[in-house]
């Protein structure tokens, strides 16, 4: 199977070529790698210049004439990607060597499957913690605790997306099906919006190696303050906030339903889930508390409204 990088840059001069090193490193070389610029300002271009002089067969690099943004450089990264399998891929992150061929043996031997995530290890100087840190550790996410075919598409819709953009590799026919992307929010960006087409159809397979590593710095788009920040021994209870804003999802939960066209049993499982986390909640409390609670939650903060 042939395979392609879908590489967004802009101003990224600091970490780019590193990024690219990881790539052409691997055991299994990838067969193309689209770089969309969306604007670069400072010396990414040159750099980009230099190895696309280097590999011509590989590296293909085309400037927007106009800033895409995050969402649109991507979905016209991948839409020019010709291989077989495409893997997303930031600008300052770095791969390990087998990331590649694990990810194309898993495909050739899986017809079912269109999207594979993989772990990733956090890494940078912003980092506080010593520990080694896993992404999916951050997520409280283990796959071996997701044993039926819907248990990946409900922690997608109902939590939240935990697979990056940069630990995901789509087979290409089901991402040109899917182009261009439906974008009906903004928080629903192209790789959430395609892992929730693919968990509809059971599609997704959840690598457990530990492939890429996600680079931790204070210019990065999203998740810099969280990871920072987080504890690996830290543990918290689940406060009267979270549960509000549990139920607060449900109207966005009922928009990504109805906007991707995915499976509307999904509507009556969140409120479902809803419920459940409600019980979790007061089963916290000391007795007396649980009752008040109780009355308080469903007469005079009315969270039950949010369901309908």
């Amino acid at each position: 199977m042939t395979s392609s990088v879908a590489l967004c840059t802009y101003n990224g001069q600091t970490y780019i070529a590193e990024q690219l090193e990881s790539i052409l490193n691997q055991t299994c070389p990838v067969s193309e790698i689209i770089i969309c610029d969306d604007g670069s300002t400072d010396g990414t271009l040159e750099i980009l210049s230099g190895y696309a002089e280097r590999y011509p067969q590989i590296i293909k690099v085309h400037q927007n004439p106009e800033n895409l943004g995050y969402v649109g450089n991507f979905e016209k990264a991948m839409s020019l990607c010709s291989g077989d399998i495409v893997l997303l891929c930031d600008q300052d992150d770095r791969w390990l060597t087998n990331k590649t061929e694990t990810i194309t043996k898993i495909f050739e031997n899986r017809n079912d499957i269109n999207i594979i995530c993989h772990s990733i290890r956090l890494f940078g100087d912003s980092l506080k913690s010593s520990d080694e840190m896993i992404y999916w550790h951050i997520e409280s996410f283990d796959p071996d605790d997701f044993t039926q075919p819907e248990d990946i598409m409900k922690r997608l819709l109902y939590q939240g997306n935990l697979f990056p953009g940069m630990s995901m590799a789509v087979r290409n026919s089901f991402l040109k099906v899917h182009l261009p992307l439906k974008r009906i929010n903004s928080v629903v960006i192209h790789d959430y919006e395609l892992l929730l087409l693919a968990a509809d159809q059971n599609a997704i397979w959840v690598e457990k190696s530990v492939l890429g590593e996600y680079r931790i710095h204070p210019k990065q788009n999203i998740g810099y303050k969280a990871f920072t920040e987080f504890s690996v021994s830290g543990k918290k209870t689940f406060s009267r906030k979270e549960l509000f804003t549990v139920f607060q999802r449900y109207p966005f939960v009922k928009k990504v339903i109805s906007g991707l066209h995915l499976n509307t049993q999904l509507d009556a499982g969140y409120k479902e889930y809803c419920h459940r986390k409600y019980q979790d909640y007061l089963k916290n409390l000391p007795l007396v508390d649980r009752l008040v609670n109780r009355i308080k939650m469903k007469y005079y903060f009315h969270i039950f409204d949010y369901l309908k």
